[in-house]
Order: C-alpha cells, then sequence, then structure tokens
C-alpha cells in the first residue's frame, strides 16, 4: 500500500506518517507534498503512483482542487480539513472520506477503514463536484438596478447608491449625488443581492454602502448611531448588529 501525503503543515504531516505506521507498518508513504505545485511536479513528472492519497484542502499557495482541475487523478482520496461540521455533513453525502484537524488515530482507522469497503467507488470520485460543496463559487453580486424613470425605466449602478431605506412600506435607493428611486427588492432580498464587502445591513429598515459613512458614534442601550452620506441621514444599528457591524468595519 503506497500512500502520497500532501500537507503544508509539516507538524501535522509528520503526525499522520506515525499513525499510518501506527494503523499498519507494511504501508509506504512514498512522499509527502506541501504545495499545489509541488504536487503538479509530482503527477506531470509520472513520479511514483500511489494507491491512495491523503489531501489537504487548502495549502499555502492554493487549494487541493487546482491540482485536480490540471490532472487527470484517478485516485481514492482521503481529504484532510479544518472545515466546519456542514461542510462535513456534505462530504458524508458523496461518500467522500475526511481527517478533521487535529487529526487522531480513532480518525484515521475509520477513514482507512471505510476505504478499503468501498474502495471502487472513490476511483470514479468527481472532483468537480467536492469543489463545489467546499469551495463555492464567489456569488455574483447585483450590479445594476433598473428603475421607473416618468413614462419611462432607467438604470443605476449599485456603486452609486449610499443607502437603501424602507418609507411607507416602499424601498429608495439614495444615491451620493443625491436623489432616490424606488426599488422592487426589499431589504431582506437586497441585503443577499448586495456585495456583502460593501454594503451591511443596519437594521431591518436600512443598508448602508461602507463609502457613504460619514460617523459613527455610541448611543443609548449599547447601540450606535451612523450619519449617512450625501444627507447626514441619521440611522440606529440594531443592538444585536452592533457586534456584527464593528467587525464588518474593521476587515
Amino acid at each position: 500500500m503506497r500512500i502520497l501525503i500532501i500537507e503544508d503543515e509539516q507538524r501535522t504531516a509528520d503526525q499522520i506518517v506515525r499513525l499510518i505506521k501506527q494503523y499498519d507498518s507494511n504501508y509506504s508513504v512514498i512522499g509527502v507534498i506541501d504545495s499545489v505545485k509541488k504536487g503538479l511536479d509530482w503527477f506531470t513528472n509520472k513520479m511514483d503512483d500511489p494507491d491512495l492519497l491523503l489531501a489537504d484542502i487548502q495549502l499555502g499557495d492554493g487549494n487541493i482542487f487546482e491540482l485536480f482541475n490540471q490532472v487527470n487523478l484517478e485516485l481514492p482520496v482521503i481529504f484532510i480539513t479544518a472545515y466546519n461540521q456542514f461542510a462535513i455533513e456534505a462530504f458524508k453525502v458523496n461518500s467522500i472520506d475526511y481527517l478533521l484537524k487535529p487529526i487522531s488515530f480513532v480518525d484515521l482507522k475509520v477513514a482507512l477503514d471505510k476505504y478499503f469497503k468501498t474502495r471502487e467507488a472513490y476511483l470514479k470520485a468527481n472532483f468537480k463536484d467536492f469543489k463545489r460543496i467546499l469551495v463555492p463559487e464567489k456569488m455574483v453580486c447585483k450590479r445594476r438596478f433598473l428603475i421607473k424613470s416618468g413614462n419611462g425605466y432607467k438604470f443605476i449602478f449599485t456603486d452609486e447608491i449610499a443607502y437603501f431605506m424602507t418609507e411607507d412600506g416602499l424601498v429608495f435607493s439614495v444615491l451620493f449625488k443625491g436623489g432616490r428611486s424606488i426599488i422592487e427588492n426589499n431589504i431582506t432580498e437586497l441585503n443577499q443581492l448586495l456585495d456583502q464587502d460593501e454594503f451591511f445591513q443596519l437594521n431591518r429598515n436600512t443598508i448602508a454602502n461602507i463609502r457613504a459613512i460619514d460617523k459613527i458614534s455610541d448611543y443609548f442601550n449599547r447601540r450606535v448611531i451612523l450619519k449617512l452620506l450625501p444627507d447626514h441621514h441619521e440611522v440606529i444599528v440594531s443592538r444585536e448588529r452592533v457586534q456584527e457591524f464593528k467587525e464588518w468595519m474593521n476587515k
């Protein structure tokens, strides 16, 4: 049994080697690779093919799927991951095995035992599906809005908008250059459509562009109050959102 390890943390790699030998001293670790680049070199130069690959997902120069995209691997893989439980459950559904850091002998034994029981299934693993689970594509954020203008329509770019606010049951976009327009989406929908690096929902009625935040002040009951450009509109950040707001501002 020949095993190749792809792991950029030397301590973790050494631990995996020890645990493999503990599982079966006859197993051979044919190499330890610490980057996508070295992995690409290994497989394109037709070096010794392993029977099993133990691969960390996130490496210093990228993620393991960048390697899978460049070389045609028909190898069973046990992933090494620090991803949250949600992602781990997704692994289980797709019948991929994993080692969750920090790795223990019990973890490795369970993964290897499962591999031997279901070896054929791993040989046809669809790595593109696993990539979608663990490295989701960046969401395409809304870039412009079509709005009513007199008897016709016009569009405004999202980065022209200072903030969104509800008033009398309607949602308005307020522009940096002044003026406002009715938007068809509600605040909840907008919060899902907008770039969350640029926009933050301050309370149930207001979403602000970070460039519109002119002044931040403490407010009673552990809240904060903002003044927004272009019209110095005052908005109180909901108490339950204050900590998240501060973290967002401090990215």
